[in-house]
């Protein structure tokens, strides 16, 4: 089973045409036409996995509010497993309104959860089982404390855990066994100097986390993957970009998929490499068309296998 464990939004698109400026002030009008309400977050993480038929579970906090009866209805309707920790008074939204395809503004809701306590920590432990896959998807909502221990209970257990992390202190995931930032996250993390090369700055994060592996994704330069001796670099695959909102998701969702299906690191982050750059061609969080995966993997038959039979 892969678990997912993180701050679940609700991503809400608000679409709409522009005619005219208010006569307010200098701002567009926008006429709506539709709304439309995903999972975003490690909710987004969940959905795709949901997408390629992985067993799952969701461990999570919403509020009852009107928010989170969506995020619920929109986990029931995927049929994913989920465990509500209670710890916020509102549940997280962000609202985009959007314009010929175009985002004019984003409206933020959102009010910092309690962490999840130790007891909690330790529930889940007893919940993950060996061979389980693990995924920490932190959009930095308050929900996760320092999981030094937490994370060294999975490694005791024979469990890989894979960690997209936020902030600049990545002490707080030490001991886990994957680390994803992007290189605007590695570039907010606190050196001796800022001048050093981004492979060094690469180790000092994987030395400082205690992780085994960084995957760290480079927008329009691909990425590259390192362990303790050796780095690996995916050039970007070419596709005509419409939005990044959820690629990080993709490539971490895809990556342990990949993993759970027993690919090795290097197919397994080739693999989510093909899937984010088929995810940035979509508007907003997009769903994993597994016809259309088939299709741009169709020179590598053990990613096809992976995928599931669109005929059942």
């Amino acid at each position: 089973m892969i678990h997912v464990i993180g701050d679940v939004i609700l991503d809400r698109y608000i679409n709409g045409s522009v005619d005219r400026v208010s006569p307010e002030a200098p701002v567009p009008v926008v006429n709506k036409s539709s709304q439309e309400n995903k999972l975003g977050g490690a909710g987004n993480v969940a959905s795709i996995l949901s997408d390629f038929k992985a067993p799952l579970k969701v461990w999570t906090s919403f509020a009852h509010d009107s928010v989170g009866e969506i995020v619920s209805d929109l986990l029931l309707h995927r049929k994913i497993d989920v465990h509500n920790f209670q710890k916020s008074e509102v549940s997280t939204c962000k609202t985009r309104i959007l314009a010929g395809g175009q985002q004019i503004v984003r409206l933020d809701e959102e009010k910092k959860s309690s962490p999840i306590s130790e007891d909690e920590l330790n529930l889940m432990v007893s919940q993950i089982n060996s061979g389980d896959r693990v995924i920490i998807s932190d959009y930095n909502k308050g929900l996760l404390p320092a999981l030094e221990n937490f994370l060294y209970a999975l490694r005791r257990k024979n469990v890989e855990t894979y960690v997209d992390p936020k902030g600049v202190d990545f002490s707080k995931y030490r001991n886990c066994f994957l680390i994803k930032p992007n290189i605007k996250e590695l570039g907010l993390v606190t050196f001796a100097s800022q001048e050093i090369e981004t492979d060094l700055k690469v180790r000092h994060l994987m030395q400082n986390s205690g992780a085994d592996v960084c995957l760290l994704t480079k927008s329009a330069e691909g990425m590259s993957l390192y362990d303790s001796k050796s780095k690996q670099d995916f050039e970007i695959i070419p596709s005509e970009v419409y939005d990044v909102t959820g690629a990080g998701d993709t490539v971490i969702a895809a990556l342990v998929f990949a993993r759970f299906k027993q690919l090795n690191l290097t197919n397994a982050a080739s693999f989510s490499n093909y899937c984010a750059a088929y995810a940035v061609t979509k508007i907003g969080c997009a769903e994993m068309n597994i016809s259309e995966l088939s299709k741009i993997m169709s020179n590598h038959q053990s990613f096809i296998d992976i995928l599931p039979n669109t005929k059942e």
